[in-house]
């Protein structure tokens, strides 16, 4: 079995997970995809070699670092479309199935190939003709600007609304815990392949959350007389739209395989995360 890896080097604790990693997988049998240079200093490997290998095939990609490493690992490793492990060692992690004390465990689970895989939705999004792809969620906002901003929502060529307020926030399953969550939005269950629509700051009070199924197809058009209005995808990839434009998201047909173990239990994670404590909560 060859792993490819994934990693934040800035994370202080990625050297306690590196060093697990090396216990059951050789050099050989790690494809490092990212921070070569880095790898090359820290664990003494030639740059022209960790470059070479960057192109081999491997069977299981594994991310080191909090939730944004684990988004920029799937993006970046889409089209391989392999089971997936995040190992946390941020902040939150709530897209991660291990962490830092769990680590050991799971590798050596994960070298017996002792689990199981859940496919999870993600977003095809396409902005004026230009493709993305999207984790968690897809936010338009009204940008730098201090007015309200009006976006036209077609679903399937039906209208569903023109929502007025501050933006929108679309959301995939993955994504229900994080800022649409904060806005109101609902938790759904990450292996359900549907996707929410939640305004942010509604200007009309009526306005609530509306879950959408795998078939939905958006169509989103932003205000013909309002330009710099700005689009985000995972709160990493931001993009500043012109008058007028349209943006199209759906669920991929393509889904991701997050690899699950024996003792995953999600609602021992969102009792963790969300700090869901008191005395019955155990």
């Amino acid at each position: 079995m060859r792993i490819g890896l994934f990693i934040n080097k800035r994370k202080e604790k990625l050297s306690l997970v590196m060093d697990i990693l090396f216990k059951y997988f050789s050099k050989d049998e790690i494809v490092f995809l990212n921070e070569l240079e880095f790898i090359s200093t820290q664990y003494e490997m030639s740059i022209d070699e960790l470059n070479q290998h960057k192109n081999l095939h491997y069977d299981i990609l594994i991310a080191v670092g909090g939730d944004g490493t684990t988004m920029s690992a799937i993006r970046s490793q889409y089209e391989c479309n392999k089971p997936f492990l995040s190992i946390h060692i941020g902040n939150l992690g709530f897209l991660a199935e291990s962490d830092l004390n769990q680590a050991t465990s799971s590798i050596e689970n994960l070298k017996n190939k002792n689990f199981i895989t859940q496919n999870r939705a993600v977003f095809k999004v396409s902005v004026n003709k230009t493709d993305y792809t999207a984790i968690n969620d897809v936010v338009i906002d009204r940008g730098q600007s201090g007015r309200m901003i009006s976006l036209d929502v077609e679903d399937r060529g039906m209208k569903v609304n023109t929502y007025e307020g501050d933006g929108l926030i679309i959301s995939t399953a993955n994504g229900s815990t994080g800022y649409s969550l904060s806005a109101g939005g609902p938790i759904i269950s990450p292996d359900l392949h549907l996707f929410t629509l939640t305004p942010i700051c509604s200007h009309s009070l009526m306005t609530r959350t509306i879950v959408l199924s795998e078939e939905s197809k958006l169509s989103i058009r932003t205000p013909s007389d309002q330009d710099k209005v700005k689009l985000t995808i995972d709160g990493q990839t931001m993009l500043e739209l012109k008058q007028n434009s349209k943006i199209d998201i759906m669920i991929d047909s393509k889904k991701v395989p997050f690899i699950l173990f024996d003792e995953s239990n999600y609602y021992s994670k969102l009792k963790t995360k969300m700090g869901w404590y008191n005395s019955r909560n155990k």
